[in-house]
């Protein structure tokens, strides 16, 4: 259903939270403006290489913190000489 939105003086809108969360729009994400046959259109646009978009998956940030935090307390494995020795210690 469309909505009807009041310009601000400063020339800004706000978009209605139900087209935020269909279209998965944050704060923080860009948009495209654009002018097709006398209408303004908006495209969501990320600005991240697609290539490297799982780095940035909520999934991955949350092991990183982890890494982090364990890297922080010393809670590393031991250094290893050998793939052998490594992979022994992983078994365990």
């Amino acid at each position: 259903m469309p909505s009807i939105m009041k310009i601000s003086p400063q020339g800004q809108i706000r978009i209605p939270k139900s087209v935020l969360e269909s279209l998965k729009i944050t704060e923080g994400d860009y948009l495209e403006v654009d002018v097709e046959g006398g209408q303004i259109v908006l495209k969501p646009r990320k600005l991240i290489d697609p290539l490297q978009g799982w780095f940035w998956t909520r999934e991955w940030q949350t092991d990183e913190e982890t890494a982090d935090k364990d890297i922080q307390n010393k809670n590393l494995s031991p250094q290893f000489h050998n793939k052998k020795d490594g992979l022994e210690w992983l078994k365990k």
